[in-house]
């Protein structure tokens, strides 16, 4: 892990001089921290972290592994209506949601991690016919995944929400009263079943 993140720290700082852009480190909440705090939360196993370039700088920031949150009864009737209207599917306020979010691939001529994610056919078929979930695949705005269960988030309101930093396959699990777990980076589907079922 550490030799990831200093090779992760020299090519920020060798893009940055190439392009005549300043290098940022940024903690999960947005705060300018130093390469040796974000060295050291990076070493946790708490953290993942993306790499993202604005007008002026690239930056890193650090993204907690798991999340637990609560989204209010505006945003997830939001939500819940956005959901509707990109996947023609019947979802109520009742139902505990668990969203299956895939960003872009980062690396090329890789296969994508939703190509092993949602091809599992005992993970999809376990929230079929079970009125209390509703379980979707999302992927990124501009990210056409081809089958046809695969949701594009095409005005980016889902990765605004939820997802507002990350990479890879992540999912968010969202109970009825709006109360949240979220995994970062990882789709670990032999827990997904059980931390829906939960109650936490």
């Amino acid at each position: 892990m550490k030799l990831i993140v200093i090779f992760l720290l020299i090519s920020l700082s060798l893009f940055g001089q190439t392009s005549e852009k300043k290098s940022e480190l940024f903690n999960e909440r947005g705060e300018i921290i130093t390469q040796q705090n974000f060295n050291q939360m990076a070493k946790s196993g708490q953290y993942t972290w993306v790499i993202y370039e604005t007008k002026d700088s690239l930056n890193a920031r650090l993204i907690l592994r798991e999340q637990y949150g609560e989204i209010n009864k505006n945003q997830k009737a939001e939500l819940i209506a956005y959901l509707k209207e990109i996947t023609s599917k019947k979802i109520n306020e009742s139902q505990t949601i668990i969203i299956n979010f895939a960003f872009k691939q980062s690396t090329p001529n890789q296969a994508h991690c939703l190509d092993y994610y949602s091809s599992v056919k005992s993970y999809r078929n376990y929230f079929k016919n079970k009125e209390q979930f509703c379980q979707l695949y999302i992927s990124e705005q501009g990210f056409k995944y081809p089958k046809d269960f695969v949701f594009e988030d095409k005005n980016d309101v889902i990765r605004k929400m939820l997802f507002p930093y990350g990479s890879n396959c992540n999912y968010i699990i969202i109970k009825p009263d709006g109360r949240f777990y979220r995994q970062m980076s990882e789709h670990h589907q032999d827990k997904i079943p059980s931390k829906a079922k939960a109650n936490w």
